[in-house]
């Protein structure tokens, strides 16, 4: 536990440790606020016992806390509410300034309907009441441990969107890649930027050698050289075409390989056999094929420094180069066979039109390949080419014309969308010129690149869905949106949303989509042992099975073949189903993936916000009860005070001796006091209820109002302007005036000065109004002084300004009280 304000790292390199985990997987960092410290360490104690891996910062004072977030990693903040200088929303307020995600719990001693409101505006991440017992602690120790958890999955979500995002921007741009080397050198660069490997080689294949092609800037040569096909882990990733991963270099580990595995005839070699570093310092790697065009390799000199995540991140940067470099081979080979084109026509695989210069300056369709028929549904020798072109071009579409091809003689590539029979498709267009001896005809290669779009649309269509799910209501409307999700967008057969019930310790079918429906009939809940779905919510890993007539299942399936099940963290499970085996390739489980992770983030909204509309509910009946309370006790004491007054007057006229009169005038004395304290008891549980109903109001005629119920004796009104107005209850606000006139009148001046001359004024402030005196000021701390009971009076009840302060928070406004020449109070009503 650090309580030293001047402890822990400072300067401006903290900001690097801002939102993020700590290094090394080190203990996360909660700082406690309490002005008192003996509660702040106390709390910090027991935080630190009941929450693993968690250190702790305790600070007294708002402005030492402010400086421990701006200065070090925090990773939860836990507030006092009443501290001097500033409470506990004011804090929270200058805290998400610093940083805007940090979790912050109230804890705090005062609880009312009021502080559980302001704090739910305000987006405090709990609120908790202090209490004498151990379960409070609990609690709070619980709450912080949420935040923490809720914290680290919303970076983990937003670091694997990013990645996701990143890795697709990745595929657009290397599509464009215009040779092999730009392919490799964007790979280690991809590498870096979005996997943060800082040691990376990507090797290129060359008939039977494999030779280093691009590599980290702190990769020097003398740490690289060439590899046969099939030497150590380079050379046998790419002629296996296989993922190696080594976590311990010198032992018996890997995954991969499997070197710690029983040996089997032909079974392919494990990774620490594999292994042949340059580098005298590498512990582990990874190595990644890039199709039969290479590998991808990142080092470390750390033990186990590649998890799955990294090896399935770097799985897909490769498979995109792939793609990419499958792409530029096949436009080379284009290109280098350009004056052989007419003869491999026919047999090219990609759809191609040939087009030749007809009178009048249009084009005539020459020829067309069996690849443009099959996806256009045209043939050169029933369509001609302005009705083909008329057909697949859509009007919106930025053409190519074949006059700018044959000025340049040189090839034209664009990313174009073509009506097909299967409906608009994107596609990447090579308008290629080819030079005949009687003229130039014009070659137009179609390359298909809907996979690519239609997983970019996808993303764009999760995330709005993501963001319907946080606009969302109750788990149940979230499930909904989901299942509905994967079929929509995701294009998945059919899908389903099973949310965890604590009661009954199952998954109950909280939203199965029609789809499902159809193909398996009514679902039960699913318990412990109740087949596949179950174990992905029980591990929290996603389960894929190809074929389920393949393997023997706990539960049936219906008329399903494929299954995903994807898990929801604590909340539950979404399983997806097709009829068809082998559906879900590694692209649907990654979107899959992506999908689950937003659905558990507004899942864990959901319950936070449901959370804390039960307690400010449970705030609210309390208040009433209190009130009603309130209201009983009065009527209760009202009824003998009454007789007792009553009994005193008969008494009066019964007694003749001065002394037992003067006896009987403290008792009166007494009875009016208690009927006042009845009064402003009152006073005090009615006016801080929260005003829903608000208008314009006057402050001069309001303050005119209050004056003259008042007993000002020869003390003077300086009234504000008559256009001055402020949104309030009338009401109340005339209810405030006068306790505040009141209090300048009766505390205004000292036992030597005279009443008279204290004046008393209404003025208007830029966002609010004040009200001030010109007497003595306060014979007690201001900031004390609208406390329950506390007066400088001794007969005083200590009520008048405590319900000033009650009825001004029920309008939402802000009190500061001033001492200076006399007594000043301003109210901020802009909220």
């Amino acid at each position: 536990m650090d309580s030293d304000p001047a402890g822990g790292r400072g300067g401006p390199e903290a900001d690097a440790f801002r939102g993020s985990e700590p290094a090394g997987g080190g203990p996360r960092r909660v700082l406690v606020v309490d002005d008192e410290p003996g509660a702040a360490d106390l709390a910090a104690t027991h935080v630190e016992r009941l929450v693993d891996g968690v250190e702790t910062v305790t600070r007294t004072a708002p402005a030492d806390a402010l400086a421990v977030v701006r200065d070090q990693r925090v990773d939860c903040v836990v507030s006092d509410y009443n501290m001097p200088g500033s409470d506990g929303l004011e804090l929270l307020e200058e805290v998400r300034s610093i940083d805007p995600g940090l979790p912050f719990v109230l804890f705090t001693g005062r609880g009312s309907e009021e502080i559980a409101s302001e704090a739910i505006s305000a987006g405090v991440t709990d609120y908790l009441q202090k209490g004498g017992g151990r379960d409070r602690y609990e609690m709070l120790a619980n709450s912080v441990e949420n935040a923490l958890n809720r914290r680290r999955a919303e970076r983990d979500l937003r670091e694997v969107n990013a990645k996701v995002t990143a890795i697709h921007e990745f595929a657009t741009e290397v599509s464009g890649a215009e040779s092999a080397a730009a392919v490799f050198e964007r790979v280690v660069d991809a590498a870096e930027a979005i996997l943060s490997f800082d040691r990376c080689v990507a090797a290129r294949r060359r008939g039977d050698r494999l030779v280093p092609e691009a590599r980290s800037a702190n990769v020097g040569e003398d740490e690289v050289r060439t590899f046969d096909l099939g030497e150590g882990v380079v050379g046998t990733t790419v002629a296996e075409e296989r993922t190696i991963v080594v976590d311990n270099l010198g032992a018996d580990d890997g995954r991969g390989g499997g070197a710690d595995a029983p040996a089997e005839p032909n079974a392919p070699a494990g990774a620490a056999e594999l292994a042949d570093p340059v580098a005298d310092d590498i512990r582990s790697a990874i190595s990644v094929p890039i199709g039969g065009y290479g590998a991808f390799q990142a080092a470390s000199d750390g033990y186990a420094a590649f998890d799955d995540g990294d090896v399935e991140f770097a799985e897909l940067l490769a498979a995109h180069a792939a793609d990419a470099l499958e792409q530029i081979e096949t436009e080379n080979a284009l290109r280098t066979e350009r004056d052989r084109l007419s003869a491999l026509f026919e047999d090219l695989p990609l759809p191609v039109v040939r087009t030749t210069a007809a009178e009048g300056g249009e084009r005539r369709l020459d020829a067309a390949n069996e690849a443009f028929e099959e996806t256009f549904g045209f043939s050169d020798t029933d369509h001609g080419y302005r009705e083909i072109h008329d057909a697949i071009v859509p009007e919106s579409d930025d053409l190519v014309g074949a006059d700018a091809v044959l000025e340049g003689d040189e090839p034209i590539r664009r990313e174009v969308r073509r009506r097909t029979t299967d409906g608009l498709r994107d596609f990447i267009l090579n308008v290629i010129p080819v030079d005949r001896s009687d003229e130039t005809v014009v070659y137009n290669v179609y390359a298909d690149i809907g996979e690519q779009k239609r997983v970019e649309r996808t993303l764009r269509r999760l995330h709005e869905t993501t963001r319907e799910m946080f606009r969302g209501g109750d788990r149940e409307e979230i499930a909904a949106l989901a299942a509905r999700a994967a079929v929509d967008i995701l294009e998945f057969p059919s899908s389903g949303v099973r949310l965890y019930d604590p009661d009954t310790e199952t998954l109950l079918p909280t939203a199965i989509s029609r789809e499902a429906t159809a193909a398996l009939g009514e679902r039960p809940a699913f318990g412990p042992g109740d087949g596949r779905i179950w174990e992905a919510f029980e591990t929290d890993e996603p389960v894929v099975v190809d074929d389920l007539d393949a393997v023997e299942t706990a539960v049936g399936y219906g008329e399903h073949r494929s299954l995903l099940v994807v898990p929801l963290g604590d909340h539950g499970v979404m399983p997806l189903g097709s009829r068809e085996p082998e559906f879900f390739d590694d692209t649907a489980v990654q979107l899959a993936r992506v999908l689950g992770a937003n659905v558990t983030v507004a899942l864990d909204h959901a319950q936070r916000t449901a959370q804390l509309r039960d307690r400010d509910a449970a705030l609210k009946r309390e208040v009433a009860r209190l009130e009603k309370f309130a209201g009983l006790v009065s009527h209760d004491l009202r009824n003998p005070l009454n007789v007792a007054m009553g009994r005193l007057e008969l008494a009066r006229a019964t007694v003749a001796d001065d002394d037992a009169l003067d006896e009987l005038d403290r008792i009166a004395d007494a009875h009016d006091r208690m009927e006042e304290l009845i009064d402003d008891l009152l006073a005090l549980a009615r006016q801080g209820r929260t005003v829903d109903d608000l208008e314009a109001v006057s402050l001069a005629e309001a303050a005119a109002r209050a004056w003259r119920t008042v007993d000002t004796a020869d003390a003077t009104l300086d009234p504000p302007e008559k256009s001055l107005a402020v949104d309030a209850d009338p009401e109340r606000l005339r209810t405030l005036l006068e306790n505040l006139f009141k209090n300048s009148v009766e505390h205004g001046t000292d036992s030597t000065a005279d009443a008279g001359g204290v004046t008393v004024s209404v003025d208007a402030l830029p966002d609010g109004f004040a009200v001030a005196d010109d007497g003595v000021g306060f014979e007690i701390d201001p900031d004390e002084a609208t406390e329950y009971g506390r007066s400088s009076d001794p007969t005083g009840t200590g009520f008048g300004l405590a319900i000033v302060r009650e009825i001004a928070a029920a309008h939402g406004w802000s009190v500061d009280v001033v001492d200076g020449d006399g007594a000043r109070f301003e109210f901020r009503t802009d909220g």
